[in-house]
């Protein structure tokens, strides 16, 4: 009579739990794709003129999308790689920090062919110390607004419109130095494969 008993608990049990999960399927659940992007990017710093910078991306893309609902990218992620000899020059106003804020971009592509941009607003570059020699690693984060699609197949989300920062490098007492703040337009170098990844995204149930 117990075994029975257990038997029948054990049955509902795993009636409940693939309930929950076609639930989930159905309710068109994604999970995180992460993927990481490595480009070139010029940039115009003051004084110094344009250089180029490594720029490598992170970004959590949904595994799936729904037509019309939103969907949202997680985890956004930017280290930008700054060469020794920018290093340098910053050396030359006694910077030992940079700290500032970030504005990047990507365009979500649909399998028709209509492109909506993503702008990631008020990324944070946190206090980073900026080192005596070598290269200097500047990181930056920041969320992703939802986006919807508007065609169903397979949209791309594509690098896009380059990346504004605002910078302030600060003397040891933390301090700016005589560079104040300063922005920092950057754009893509050309003939780069800028896509993310691709998003399968579903028709609307009616």
């Amino acid at each position: 009579m117990a075994r029975r008993h257990l038997t029948t608990i054990l049955t509902r049990t795993t009636a409940v739990l693939a309930g929950l999960a076609l639930a989930a399927v159905g309710a068109g659940v994604a999970q995180a794709v992460p993927v990481t992007k490595t480009l070139t990017y010029t940039c115009e710093f003051p004084l110094i003129g344009p250089d180029e910078l490594q720029v490598t991306i992170s970004v959590n893309l949904p595994d799936s999308a729904v037509v019309g609902q939103p969907a949202q990218a997680t985890d956004f992620k930017v280290s930008v790689l700054v060469p020794e000899r920018i290093v340098e020059a910053f050396d030359l106003f006694e910077a030992k920090t940079l700290d500032g804020s970030a504005v990047a971009h990507f365009d979500v592509k649909d399998a028709a062919g209509v492109s909506k941009t993503v702008d990631i607003n008020g990324m944070t570059v946190p206090s980073t110390p900026i080192p005596d020699t070598g290269d200097l690693t500047v990181p930056a984060t920041g969320d992703v607004p939802p986006t919807t699609v508007d065609n169903p197949g397979q949209a791309q989300a594509i690098v896009s419109g380059g990346f504004d920062a605002k910078l302030t490098p600060r003397k040891a007492d933390g301090s700016p130095t005589e560079l104040g703040t300063f922005d920092l337009p950057c754009k893509e170098n050309p003939g780069q494969d800028l896509k993310l990844g691709e998003i399968p995204v579903a028709a609307a149930r009616k």
